[in-house]
């Protein structure tokens, strides 16, 4: 093989190289590592056009755009370009913007092709760098290593790194990067300087070498500045995996989070899981592969089909240019709302408001959450397909529309924002404040008194404990009613009784379930959302609820009503008939039964 020393290359001489080759003419080889064609010879003098250096610049500053024009992979088809979905360019967009990230992912959602393209990008712009890859096991790490290859391979000539030495388990490359990988065990790592350290089904790696591996190798990393984290698994039950995930979600770490469910693969939907779960043989082994759930399905609160009904309905809350707030535009900007609601409407000084409030200290940790309901008439379709209902106030709904969520406002200033909404943008008689008195429900209520229109009877009463009838200020959850509470709260979702469409809610809901003790809180993160949601459930029991359905009613459009009508008419004439029933079977002259007619003999 020719030297390449000395000789200058550019794309028009590297093409006609190739073309000779694949016309079996005599061809310089040097420029191409082994002989390879598809592979780039370390140390050669290359010559970039100008197109050339302005699509390097913009692939090293964009990932997703490196990824999207000039990576391919391995289908069912063959060799094909990626086309990325929108979930991997927010991996993608993580990878590169944190030192730390940390992935929740669904099986077979492209986690390993995505991941792939980061590395192969990380080794193309970046110097004298080394890059780990670690997996559960040596076959994961294989395939890891060759999508990289694979994506090295099909870039154009100019944007290739030139290899020194290749292998297997990992390559050398002339621009100082190296990269390496190996199964995991306890002393992985160990003894390398680790750039970019890649780490696969992290939740799967045998707890034996798990913890010390992470212990071994995160220290070297975090004293490094440019060191770089990625950790990605399905969930595998409560493990250093759900520890570091659930820390990230709370920001008592430096990792960014990242989820990608099953549902947000195209053409991933309810037939699609059908025939999931009946190829796996159980919905539980399918919500094990596919849930992302830390605990067993049975385990938490809503049932996997409430869930992507949630997920499809759910928005993103926008903020909303208010008047009422001018004075006070800092607690506003925590403020959102519903993208089709507008609270700025002179209609909203007439509509029924609950307010499911759930205080903090705003410090940085718990949320305070407000979040706003409407009163609102099921649709006369749905009216017609409720089964369990007793009566007119069965077919009123709660939904939710706007939502204050912030972890450094004050109590005090969230009390403030209450006020403005009470008094301001409602009209304060048409609404009720359920509020959990466990943290400063006391001083949201000295705030709330010392407006002149404060009157008690806008806070819910309810009873405190099992023990008494009396009604007190607020909600009080504790031990005896939180769990009754949520799993009320199931049935009235899954009733549609309340309609939640906010996105964070719907996060919070999904990894709310029953912990080891058997107790409901959230699996990762916060579950302040979903406690605001719990606090309604005493609402709808009770005289508050159905005051306001009473005079609510009168003013729901004509088809509600002569839906809501036709069905208890119809309930009162089954009632009839069954009245009738008995008395003719009463009458009638039957053969007595013996009492133990029913004893086997």
């Amino acid at each position: 093989m020719a030297s390449s020393r000395g000789k200058v290359w550019n794309t028009k001489k590297i093409d006609e190289q190739i073309e000779r080759i694949n016309m079996g003419m005599p061809a310089d080889y040097s420029a191409f590592y082994e002989g390879r064609t598809d592979s780039r010879q370390a140390d050669i003098v290359f010559e970039y056009g100008q197109e050339e250096i302005e699509e390097m610049a913009r692939s090293a500053a964009d990932v997703a755009y490196f990824g999207e024009k000039y990576c391919f992979s391995m289908t069912d088809e063959g060799i094909r370009r990626i086309k990325l979905r929108d979930y991997q360019n927010t991996m993608l967009k993580s990878f590169q913007d944190n030192r730390f990230s940390i992935l929740l992912a669904s099986r077979q959602i492209g986690k390993t092709v995505t991941s792939s393209i980061f590395i192969a990008w990380y080794l193309c712009f970046h110097y004298d760098r080394n890059v780990m890859v670690v997996a559960n096991k040596l076959a994961t790490t294989s395939e890891i290593v060759d999508k990289i290859k694979i994506i090295l391979k099909n870039l154009p000539y100019f944007m290739k790194p030139g290899i020194a030495s290749g292998g297997v388990t990992g390559m050398r490359f002339d621009n100082g990067n190296r990269l390496f990988s190996q199964a995991t065990t306890k002393t992985a790592a160990i003894g390398f300087t680790i750039h970019l350290l890649f780490a696969d089904e992290f939740a799967h790696i045998h707890p034996n070498f798990l913890l010390q591996f992470y212990r071994s190798i995160y220290p070297t990393l975090s004293s490094s500045t440019i060191s770089r984290m990625i950790i990605c698994s399905t969930p595998n039950g409560m493990n250093l995996f759900y520890d570091i995930y659930n820390g990230a979600m709370q920001k008592k770490n430096a990792f960014n989070a990242i989820r990608v469910d099953w549902w947000q693969v195209p053409g991933r939907d309810d037939e699609w899981k059908k025939r999931e779960i009946a190829n796996l043989g159980s919905e539980e082994l399918f919500n094990q592969e596919y849930g992302n759930q830390f605990l067993a399905s049975s385990r938490l609160l809503l049932h996997s089909s409430t869930l992507l009904y949630l997920k499809r309905t759910s928005k993103e809350y926008v903020w909303q240019d208010m008047e009422d707030f001018l004075d006070y535009p800092d607690i506003n900007n925590a403020l959102r709302w519903h993208p089709d609601y507008d609270p700025n409407r002179p209609e909203t000084k007439f509509e029924k408001i609950v307010f499911a409030v759930d205080m903090a200290d705003g410090v940085g940790r718990d949320f305070t959450v407000i979040n706003i309901f409407k009163l609102e008439a099921q649709s006369p379709a749905m009216v017609r397909k409720t089964r369990d209902w007793e009566d007119e106030a069965s077919f009123i709904r709660l939904r939710q529309v706007g939502i204050f969520h912030s972890n450094v406002h004050s109590v005090e200033e969230a009390a403030k924002l209450l006020e403005i909404l009470l008094f301001n943008v409602y009209y304060h008689e048409n609404c009720k404040i359920v509020m959990e008195i466990n943290f400063k429900g006391n001083v949201v209520k000295e705030r709330l008194e010392k407006n002149a229109e404060f009157y008690p009877e806008i806070f819910l009463h309810t009873r405190h404990s099992l023990a008494t009838e009396q009604l007190k200020l607020g909600v009080k959850i504790q031990k005896d009613n939180k769990d009754s509470f949520s799993r009320e709260l199931r049935t009235l979702i899954q009733g549609k009784r309340i309609v939640l469409t906010e996105r964070r809610t719907f996060e919070e809901l999904s990894a709310f379930g029953l912990n080891a003790a058997g107790r409901y809180e959230s699996q990762t993160g916060h579950d302040d959302i979903s406690m605001s949601c719990v606090n309604l459930v005493p609402y709808f029991e009770s005289i508050d609820f159905y005051e306001a359905v009473e005079d609510f009613y009168e003013s729901t459009p004509m088809p509600f009503k002569a839906a809501v009508e036709r069905r208890t008419s119809m309930n009162d004439r089954v009632e009839n008939d069954m009245i009738e029933l008995f008395k003719v079977i009463r009458n009638l002259d039957l053969p007595s039964i013996p009492n133990n007619s029913y004893k086997k003999k």
